[in-house]
């Protein structure tokens, strides 16, 4: 792609220093930039085959990695035009060049991940209604247009290498089937009806088994990027988890198989979706609630605990809810099985549940779980995680040596700052639960509750989630939901790599 370098910052060497190793310039250009306050700013926007930099002058103020991109609204009657990023906040922007800075974009996004930048187009002059601001982010809403509605959908999306619809049942090998099932299973015995999430190595999807029209949730990884960024070992031992834990709050493995590019894991499809989601609509549990989850979550990380599994990434997003109002523990690929007394120092998590132990690099073992738990019970109880900050080093910085504080207004319960504050004890060796989760069950924030009831699913649920039709998934991301749901392609060149180290992937 010839550089369309308008302000010549190509060769200025401060600015093209500061651009990370292989990183080249494709555009420069003036833009009006509108703010928060939705103020128009002087800015340039630069366009690199990495990123989106926006500057001030000659200092970067915010850099969008072109991978977070998913496409841009574009005013058919003004200049105006919005870059979607789903995993953060939009940029709403004026240019008379809009659609050459667009063509940019969908150009080097087909460059760099072959995928398709998405292009909607609207009638309105003004976009501030348009874009998903910061605001917006925090309270879990999003405003980018369903991707059936883009204007390059139908005719970009097909041609692609990845949105070609893979020949079904390609070649397919059945490595798991509960209850004693002997079938082999392919994907032509599904049809897809919703994307649910997506992650670094491939989607899950609501799938309806064709024969008994039963509803699963169906995870999909690539074995190329499960090579690449070698996490075949991860992706067993979930495999493993899943197909043999019998829990009522783990979910637990239906079916497993694999075809040349992929592997696909089948589970029972959680209607009631992620607690994630219900937190943000609620942006903070009652005690009582919190109480509910919080329990039933003891329950199975305990369940693991007891077969020397431990978790490692529990957040909201990881818990999912059923039509009741239950909640389980899904996604194991984190999970590490410790042999006894042992420990592991892998740096593996997300930043805002990271025990000290595990930041520090000094070992850590199923203990590093109830530092999480603490984190769990105060974020759905305050709305926020205890230390969290957009930096993720001052993060840090504030998990290891920061104050536990607790909000002012409206106050948790004593028993409640209790757990919490005995959960976050730095030191793991004086953590509780470090004599087992009886001693999490026994105390008096979980006083009075029926244990024996709660693992039987007898004891009424605090929340019922609205489902007026499973098949509309409505308690999942509509960011998600609105993808078109088909089964990507993956290239030649990536099967050819896979073929090569095929005996890595003999053991599924």
């Amino acid at each position: 792609m010839d550089p369309q370098d308008h302000l010549n910052l190509g060769g200025d060497r401060t600015f093209t220093k500061a651009l990370g190793q292989g990183e080249s310039l494709l555009l420069s250009s003036k833009v009006t930039k509108f703010n928060k306050r939705n103020r128009a700013q002087e800015r340039t926007i630069v366009i690199t085959t990495k990123a989106i930099l926006n500057l001030k002058g000659k200092k970067v103020q915010r850099r969008i990695e072109l991978t977070s991109a998913i496409g841009a609204t574009k005013s058919k009657h003004s200049d105006e035009f919005i870059v979607h990023c789903p995993s953060e906040y939009d940029y709403r922007f004026s240019s008379q060049l809009k659609d050459q800075i667009i063509n940019v974009l969908i150009k080097s996004i087909k460059s760099l991940s072959n995928r398709v930048f998405y292009v909607w187009e609207t009638q309105e002059l003004n976009l501030k209604d348009l874009a998903t601001t910061k605001a917006d982010k925090k309270k879990g809403l999003t405003k980018i247009p369903p991707i059936e509605s883009a204007v390059n959908f139908r005719t970009t999306g097909p041609s692609t290498e990845e949105e070609k619809k893979e020949p079904r049942g390609k070649r397919s090998t059945t490595i798991f089937a509960a209850k004693g099932d002997t079938t082999e299973v392919t994907l032509n015995d599904f049809n897809m009806l919703k994307v649910l999430g997506r992650g670094s190595f491939g989607k899950v999807m609501l799938v309806q088994k064709k024969d008994n029209k039963n509803l699963y949730a169906m995870k999909s990884l690539r074995k190329d990027a499960l090579l690449e960024r070698e996490q075949i070992e991860h992706t067993k031992t979930e495999k493993m988890i899943m197909q043999h834990i019998n829990h009522p709050f783990l979910v637990s493995l239906e079916y497993a198989f694999t075809t040349p590019g992929k592997i696909y894991f089948v589970m029972g499809f959680m209607k009631g979706g992620e607690l994630f989601f219900h937190l943000k609509e609620s942006r903070k549990f009652s005690e009582e609630r919190g109480r509910f989850y919080a329990a039933q979550i003891c329950l199975g990380l305990g369940h693991l605990h007891s077969r020397n599994i431990v978790y490692r990434d529990l957040k909201p997003e990881n818990i999912l809810m059923d039509e009741l109002g239950n909640v389980y523990l899904t996604d194991f690929g984190m999970a590490k099985m410790l042999p006894e007394g042992g420990s592991t120092a892998s740096f593996v998590g997300t930043p805002e549940y990271l025990a000290p132990e595990i930041i520090a690099c000094t070992g850590h073992n199923i203990m590093a779980d109830w530092w999480s738990f603490g984190i769990l019970i105060y974020e759905m109880l305050v709305g926020i995680p205890p230390f969290y900050n957009q930096n993720i080093q001052l993060m840090y910085e504030l998990i290891m040596h920061g104050d536990l504080r607790f909000p002012q207004r409206n106050p948790l319960s004593r028993e409640a700052q209790d757990i919490i504050s005995k959960l976050l004890e730095r030191d793991p060796t004086r953590r509780l639960g470090i004599r087992g989760v009886e001693e999490i069950k026994s105390h008096p924030f979980f006083e009075g509750l029926n244990w024996t009831l709660l693992e039987q699913k007898k004891l009424p649920t605090p929340f019922q989630p609205k489902i007026t039709n499973a098949i509309s998934a409505e308690n999942f991301d509509r960011e998600f939901t609105s993808e078109e749901p088909i089964n990507s392609v993956v290239p030649e060149h990536k099967l050819r790599l896979v073929a090569q180290h095929n005996d890595q992937f003999r053991d599924f």
